[in-house]
């Protein structure tokens, strides 16, 4: 007597299964990125809209590059670990 069988399928049902398993995962995804793509187009807010006035939150001093082309330019600023720019000829 064979043992206990869940499902009688015959070996060329499993292959026609498991492909309709597969095309149906595929389109799934396909779908469920399309849902995720209309759902996040609808938003009428800008990341990049954000971003900015986070920016400008943040250095509310900074009036734009208008503002400094009127100041004399000091240079670039040295931070604490660069060396001078001669340390070769010391």
């Amino acid at each position: 007597m064979p043992a206990f069988e869940l499902f009688a399928v015959s070996a060329e049902d499993v292959l026609a299964i498991s492909m309709v398993a597969l095309i149906s995962f595929a389109l799934g995804m396909i779908v469920t990125i399309l849902l995720v793509m209309a759902r996040s187009g609808s938003r009428h807010e800008s990341i990049e809209a954000d971003f900015l006035e986070e920016e400008e939150e943040e250095n509310p001093d900074d009036e734009g590059p208008e503002a400094t082309s009127d100041q004399p330019s000091k240079g670039p600023s040295k931070e604490i670990w660069e060396k001078d720019s001669d340390w070769w000829k010391k």
